[in-house]
């Protein structure tokens, strides 16, 4: 059966969180009336889309657009500020939840901008208005007045302006419905705060995934073009598989930004930009709060990753000083075959980063998490506002992933009738500066909680699901997700190298290694060498010798001290031979190596994606960048 944006229906489960939230210091005061109307804040309040704009031919790879051909070199991207009225009508609250409804009287409207792709698509985007919902949708939810938590939120609206309307122009049976947010597969946020008048300054924000398949009833799929002729009042091209990403932030609040001063980016507007992930600073993890008696306490667990990140920067704002910005991961350089799927449940979503088997510690039992990768959204994935001014995006930034491992797992399968599928909607604060040698930095800092109560918990032994235990009151999780990302801005000093290594290192899971290395950051130079040793007595034991070199990238951290041209830190993969392979088939492997002036030196070494050995040095503490 094929589905348009008017009838689309998922088979990934989608369920809103069960936070879990401390109260506030003082319980929320509902206004006089029990109705307020304030004047949303401009410079902090807008609207988009980023259109990811396919060709997938393929009933296949439809109607979600999966096939990857992206035209015009990335999502087409445009934010528009707002400015209009949001008028709260709240009920009488009941057990102190207080029921509530949104509506924007007289429309929010929105500045004339322009939508933009980073290669030969650009279209000029006016008459933006925000209409409440026509056709029955009330934008509503649940306010908490003890902790302030927002629940059963839905935020309806109708988005126009003149690209969605040639969009229809161009698919004359396209008939779309009132946005909805976080609707069938997106996210959603609302935050109530107390004012000294007696109101509450009110910010949302919302996202959604709209894919328009590759067929309305019975036509494909067109994208309107910016051209016009003599027989047609808009150019189009087939373009099926294409899907919308709208997001709309809105806030009553006041904005008193910081300058960043110096650190201040230069933002490479409607670009694509690579950045090589600091391993260190990037990685996934989970507070375990369990109420189980037999793990005698709270349970810490976290991997670092090895990847990239991919930033796409939209087109230079006409008014305001926002840039819309889309992140994703991505794999280590140098692969040349796609990656496998993760095992089921999780083979919906494709692996993007790879981390470290490591130990998992409660106070009185010890679990292993093994073959740990993070697993992106491919559908609802992370756009925001960067504050140009201030190198910090405007509001939480939403990323969402899923830190798979073993453990984990073993968690859905124990509880699959219970646990959706679905992608942690991480959120948190990100930004964007300059590095020490005049390149960019990406910053990430994201956090889940989620309420684990009476779910099952397993013992360190995965194969005997008969030895779980239900989680008491008071269990959580709290999965975080941390990235740093560099691009340096600067060439290397002609026939730079950076070589060393060292011998008989233990690794986080108490594996002896060694490693040594000799890798030109100047592409000139074309002498190389690596290798390395895993002593343990496993099948991650064996030597690896680096026969090709595939990619290298030299970048400094935010705290380098290095002269123009050198760097602290070097990332590069390359093929050889792993010693326990009989066959002597080819292996790839990924390394980072770095030694900033206020961290401790560390590496990170992966043989295939760490399926067949890996070693780090593990940091004690957190690394929050």
């Amino acid at each position: 059966m094929k589905r348009s944006l008017c009838c689309l229906l998922f088979t990934v489960l989608v369920a809103a969180p069960a936070w879990t939230v401390e109260n506030l210091p003082e319980p929320l005061r509902l206004p006089p009336g029990l109705r307020q109307t304030l004047r949303i804040n401009k410079d902090i309040s807008y609207a988009g889309d980023a259109v990811k704009i396919l060709d997938c031919p393929n009933d296949a790879d439809n109607p979600f657009g999966t096939c990857g051909n992206t035209l015009f070199g990335g999502l087409a991207m445009w934010d528009s500020h707002l400015s209009g009225f949001a008028e709260i009508r709240f009920y009488p609250p009941r057990d102190n939840i207080a029921h509530f409804e949104i509506t924007h009287p007289g429309n929010l409207a929105g500045d004339d901008t322009i939508m933009q792709a980073p290669q030969l698509y650009q279209m000029n985007v006016r008459d933006m208005f925000v209409l409440d919902s026509l056709s029955g949708e009330i934008s509503s939810g649940d306010l908490n007045l003890l902790t302030g938590q927002v629940t059963r939120l839905n935020y309806a609206v109708l988005m126009s302006n003149t690209w969605y309307g040639d969009l229809v122009r161009v698919n004359p049976r396209l008939k779309p419905p009132a946005f909805q947010f976080p609707g069938i597969y997106g996210s959603s946020y609302a935050k109530f705060e107390q004012r000294p008048d007696g109101l509450l300054d009110v910010t949302f924000v919302g996202s959604t995934f709209l894919p328009l398949s590759n067929d309305i009833k019975g036509a494909p799929v067109r994208i309107p073009m910016p051209y016009f002729g003599p027989f047609v009042d808009r150019a189009s091209i087939e373009a099926n598989g294409t899907s919308l990403h709208p997001h709309i932030t809105w806030s009553t609040k006041e904005y008193a930004p910081v300058s960043c001063g110096a650190r201040c980016p230069d933002i490479p507007y409607n670009t694509v930009q690579t950045f090589t992930a600091s391993t260190y600073f990037s990685t996934f993890g989970d507070h375990f709060t369990i109420n189980v008696p037999e793990l005698g306490g709270r349970g810490d667990g976290r991997t670092h990753l090895q990847g990239r990140i991919s930033v796409q920067f939209g087109p230079r704002p006409r008014s305001g000083n926002f840039v819309p910005v889309a992140v994703s991961a991505l794999p280590p350089e140098g692969l040349l075959v796609d990656l496998p799927d993760p095992p089921p449940p999780l083979s919906t979503f494709p692996i993007k980063m790879f981390g470290h088997s490591e130990y998992l510690r409660f106070p009185s039992r010890s679990y292993i998490t093994e073959q740990p990768a993070l697993l992106d959204d491919g559908f609802d994935f992370s756009v925001g506002a960067l504050d140009v001014t201030t190198g910090r995006f405007v509001d939480h930034l939403a990323y969402r992933g899923i830190p798979a491992q073993s453990l984990f797992s073993t968690i859905i399968l124990l509880n699959i009738t219970r646990i959706p599928l679905d992608t942690f909607r991480h959120r948190g604060p990100g930004r964007l500066e300059k590095g020490p040698d005049g390149g960019l930095v990406f910053s990430y800092d994201g956090n889940y909680i989620t309420n684990f109560e009476t779910f099952s918990f397993p013992s360190p032994d995965y194969s005997k699901p008969n030895e779980a235990v239900p989680a008491g009151p008071g269990s959580e999780l709290n999965p975080f997700l941390r990235l740093q990302g560099m691009l340096p801005n600067r060439a290397p000093i002609p026939g730079l190298v950076k070589s060393g290594g060292a011998d008989n290192l233990t690794s986080s899971l108490r594996e002896t290694f060694s490693y040594s290395y000799y890798i030109p950051c100047d592409p000139s130079v074309r002498d190389f060498f690596f290798e390395y040793t895993n002593f343990a007595p496993n099948s991650h034991g064996g030597t690896f010798r680096m026969e090709n070199l595939a990619s290298v990238s030299c970048t400094n951290s935010l705290s380098s001290n290095a002269v123009p041209g050198d760097f602290d830190t070097i990332t590069f993969a390359g093929y050889g031979i792993w010693s326990r392979d009989t066959a002597n088939g080819r292996h790839i492997v990924t390394v980072q190596i770095s030694d900033p002036p206020d961290l401790p030196a560390y590496v990170s070494i992966q043989i295939d994606g760490a399926t067949i050995s890996a070693v780090h040095l593990k940091p004690p503490e957190d690394t929050i960048p």
